[in-house]
């Protein structure tokens, strides 16, 4: 199984929103489509729901155009999260899984299954609104999957949850990728899209400015750290020539060198000037490497 999109374009009003992009999920695979507001990341969910039409380029799964038969293999958690608030849960689930053409018996039997995964299976009879917000937010991400997907699209999965719900969430997912699901993963939450995903597409108004796994990307950036602990005073590291910034977090700083800058020669300086108790090279984050490379933009 795989989702493909293949040099898709969208414009509004002539306005270019996702320019000739080209990437696939795989089975048993995370990608996590990322950038800041605005990039066309929500836009291109919504072209391979289906929901708009691409202007050029093709989205496929399982080497299919997306029709209403693959969308019922499709598991979406929107962003904007919505539940019928009045009713019970366990009806919500059912009525939730008859769309997605389960029937009447199992379904029942699936969302019971579900809720009890998700530390929510007392509260079956329960109405929605009855539930407190991260109640609603487990819920909402049993809706999205309660059809077994192949193929599920996870847009901003841990907002408003709290760690606990975070971790559940984190599971679940690590559960799919066993399953062999295809996992589309969408979230400024940087730090789980670093912890979760397989491989990654980075997007600026519209274009694809990076791609690749973790190690892929932080081959192609060029910013060189270091990160010093010492007991004394770090705020002087920024009297040091030849350094482009320097962040200090109580007994940790981070230098941030220029390109053209010998890291031999600024390590030999601090060791000089200060009692140091750790001194390293920095491998940067993926957070790290999305500012550096929306800010160069």
């Amino acid at each position: 199984m795989k989702l493909e999109l293949d040099n898709v374009s969208k414009s509004f009003l002539d306005v270019p929103v996702v320019q000739e992009l080209s990437f696939t999920v795989e089975s048993g695979q995370v990608v996590g489509l990322l950038g800041p507001n605005g990039a066309g990341k929500t836009t291109t969910l919504r072209m391979i729901l289906d929901i708009l039409r691409p202007d050029k380029g093709k989205i496929s799964f399982d080497g299919q155009k997306i029709n209403r038969k693959i969308r019922t293999r499709i598991g979406y958690l929107p962003e904007e999260r919505g539940i019928y608030q009045k009713y019970r849960v366990i009806d919500v689930l059912t009525y939730m899984a008859r769309l997605k053409n389960m029937p009447r018996s199992k379904s029942k039997v699936e969302a019971i299954r579900q809720l009890d995964r998700m530390n929510l299976v007392d509260y079956v009879d329960t109405p929605v609104n009855h539930l407190s917000k991260g109640m609603q937010q487990r819920l909402q991400f049993i809706v999205a999957t309660i059809h077994n997907p192949d193929l599920v699209i996870l847009d901003e999965p841990f907002w408003g949850l709290d760690p606990q719900n975070q971790e559940l969430v984190r599971e679940k997912i690590r559960t799919f990728r066993k399953e062999g699901k295809a996992i589309l993963l969408s979230t400024h939450q940087l730090n789980e899209a670093e912890a979760l995903c397989d491989y990654f597409i980075m997007l600026d108004e519209g274009k694809t400015v990076l791609r690749g796994t973790l190690d892929e990307l932080r081959k192609k950036f060029h910013q060189k750290i270091v990160v010093v602990h010492s007991p004394d005073n770090l705020a002087a590291l920024r009297e040091i020539k030849n350094l482009q910034k320097v962040t200090v977090e109580g007994n940790r700083a981070q230098i941030y060198l220029e390109d053209n800058v010998p890291e031999r020669e600024v390590f030999r300086d601090i060791i000089e000037k200060f009692n140091v108790t750790k001194l390293e090279l920095y491998e940067p984050s993926l957070n790290d490497i999305f500012m550096q490379t929306i800010h160069k933009r």
